[in-house]
């Protein structure tokens, strides 16, 4: 793979990704109201009025504003952010597979999201079992992403892979699948062809 096919497939990775997160936080959650809230204009739509109590399905980016300024706080948790030992069990099971695992939605913005929230705790309170967690659960995220990807880079080599296998892939592992699919194909179709000759003059 040339250094341009390598600026392709990292420009195509990198898009997956900044797309995966934008579908993350535009997900409707459940939020409940801590105050009561008149009726406003987010992202170009409006919403409101609600009640001290109520509860409603807004955008995750919008949930994260709401909580920020005390108004109303996430109704699960889950929907933002994975557990470590959910995590753990994962990459366990991961390692295990010879073939690639369903990923709940959303993994990888959630994974980085655990990450960044214990980097966080850290910073007010590095207590031993914070930085435990924060080592072990940044650790198990390698583990995955690392055996994840030797079962992609696989999965990219065959010529005719199952379409159920390919639905196992996560947006930002599809991106970089068709990016890899792309660059192995025409390298294939290239490496036994007579290269025309560049005569001199």
């Amino acid at each position: 793979m040339g250094s341009l096919g390598v600026v392709v497939v990292s420009r195509r990775a990198s898009e997956g990704i900044g797309h995966a997160q934008f579908l993350f936080e535009e997900d409707a959650v459940q939020v409940v109201f801590l105050k009561p809230i008149p009726a406003s204009m987010a992202g170009g739509s409006q919403f409101g009025p609600y009640e001290e109590g109520r509860e409603a399905k807004v955008p995750l980016w919008v949930a994260d504003v709401l909580a920020e300024n005390g108004v109303a706080k996430l109704k699960d948790e889950d929907a933002k952010i994975i557990r470590s030992g959910d995590l753990y069990k994962l990459s366990w099971k991961e390692e295990r597979n010879e073939v690639l695992s369903q990923l709940p939605p959303h993994f990888y913005p959630k994974v980085r999201a655990l990450l960044r929230s214990l980097d966080e705790g850290i910073k007010q309170s590095p207590t031993h079992t914070l930085l435990s967690e924060q080592r072990q659960s940044q650790m198990k995220a390698q583990d995955m992403i690392n055996c994840r990807l030797q079962k992609i880079l696989r999965l990219s080599m065959e010529r005719n892979p199952t379409k159920s296998l390919i639905d196992l892939l996560s947006q930002e592992e599809r991106a970089l699948y068709t990016a890899l699919r792309s660059e192995i194909e025409g390298w294939r179709q290239r490496i036994l062809v007579d290269e025309p000759k560049t005569r001199e003059r």
